[in-house]
């Protein structure tokens, strides 16, 4: 029989994916041609191209994890309504946030919110009913950050009144920067960074070819309460207004992703160290990370209220999207893209010939940029402005070739693929 169609809902992460470097390039050279330009760009990162891999690949382990067949209506065609319904709602929200019409965009945050409930008791349903491995603690990473995005939709409605309603009350008005906080901390370090240290768990050591540390879950298992009433910690910190409290909380948050994810991972480099490019783009990311939600930790610390908090971390946001969050997303489908395509070992080793090409140039670029571009960022002047600028621009180039090559990589795997299954090559094989 044959396997049911599913529609190629990863492709949607490549569309967002260029529409997010197109939007990133037009803000470094022409900032303000784009409505709400930072906010666009943050978010067609976030939600564009990040959460649609979310909801995609975090599906695809439950899916395995939990033996849920090809026929079963929960393994795919839901998935696929719950991402369609969530890009028309993204779409929503952009056009909402452009034409500043709160009401639009309050209905596209709430939407979201629904698909991230929805997809958090599908993954809720699917692990009681089906899941009996080790492994199950993975899945209770992707349920609390569903849970997280839920959190951070209903403070997204809350902040889009309180900047384009004109009749909102006082105290909601007064209290913007504490809920646009709020829901940066449940964004990023709960839907994102959850889901991603979930995943780390076992695709690191994967990618690096090695086996998991033999305590790698008994860590993710104890760090995920932690990690959670960290967050919890620093949502409420945020929204009272105390940013020693938001501080405590993001600290606490830091350790337990090094203890979770970070000390079983560093252990697994230790007998085998990265040598592709989506196993260094991980542990550079991951890194990456750690040294952003360290600075974050800091400027709260020292802020003396949310505002000042914004502006202090204002520098770091692009650092964590760009060579934090964006390199592990790149790294993950750098290793998944060739093993989800198959056809065999000869065609997967043509796709990961394709994403290898120039990858110690590309890789070195990227971070190099980084670095520079954090370093000149408080520096004032129109030198250290079009040094900012060559950085970001270099930054960015990585990125457009990874997207290239990708698309490279797909094309001539598969065409390895069909050559591999052909009826002469198969003659060849049987003689």
């Amino acid at each position: 029989m044959k396997k049911p169609r599913v529609a190629r809902t990863d492709r949607l992460t490549t569309v967002w994916l260029c529409l997010a470097t197109g939007a990133a390039a037009v803000t470094i050279v022409a900032r303000g041609l784009i409505p709400q330009n930072l906010w666009t760009t943050i978010h067609l990162v976030t939600l564009g191209v990040l959460s649609n891999g979310i909801f995609q690949w975090s599906w695809y382990f439950v899916r395995a994890l939990a033996h849920l067949g090809p026929t079963e209506s929960r393994a795919g065609r839901d998935n696929t309504v719950r991402i369609a319904i969530f890009n028309a709602s993204l779409v929503a929200l952009i056009a909402g946030m452009w034409a500043g019409a709160w009401v639009v965009t309050v209905a596209g945050a709430s939407a979201v919110g629904i698909v991230a409930s929805w997809h958090g008791y599908a993954l809720l349903s699917a692990s009681r009913e089906r899941l009996a491995s080790r492994f199950a603690v993975i899945i209770r990473y992707y349920i609390a950050a569903a849970f997280f995005l839920v959190v951070g939709a209903i403070l997204a409605g809350l902040v889009t009144v309180a900047m384009f309603d004109p009749g909102a009350p006082d105290w909601l008005t007064s209290a913007r920067d504490r809920l646009t906080v709020a829901h940066a901390m449940a964004g990023v370090a709960g839907w994102v960074g959850l889901t991603m240290g979930g995943t780390m768990v076992t695709l690191g050591p994967t990618a690096m070819r090695t086996r998991m540390d033999p305590a790698a879950v008994s860590f993710a298992t104890t760090a995920l309460p932690l990690w959670v009433a960290g967050l919890v910690t620093s949502e409420v910190g945020a929204l009272i207004g105390s940013m020693r409290i938001a501080s405590l909380g993001l600290l606490i948050v830091i350790g337990a992703a090094a203890l979770g994810v970070g000390v079983p991972l560093g252990r697994a480099a230790c007998a085998k160290g990265p040598s592709e490019y989506g196993a260094w783009s991980l542990v550079l990311g991951g890194a990456w990370i750690l040294v952003a939600g360290a600075g974050a930790c800091l400027h709260a610390f020292e802020a003396g209220d949310a505002s000042a908090l914004r502006a202090a971390f204002l520098p770091w946001l692009p650092i964590l999207g760009a060579a934090g969050l964006g390199q592990v997303f790149v790294g993950a489908l750098a290793y998944m893209m060739p093993v989800v395509i198959g056809g065999g070992p000869s065609a997967v080793r043509v796709g990961i010939a394709v994403l290898e090409a120039g990858a110690p140039i590309r890789e070195a670029s990227r971070n190099i940029a980084a670095v520079f571009a954090l370093s000149v960022a408080s520096l004032a002047g129109a030198q250290a402005l079009r040094l900012t600028i060559a950085a970001w621009v270099v930054l960015l180039s990585t990125y457009v070739i990874d997207i290239v090559l990708m698309a490279r990589c797909g094309v001539a795997q598969a065409r390895a693929k069909r050559a591999a299954s052909s009826p002469s090559q198969q003659g060849v094989r049987r003689g």
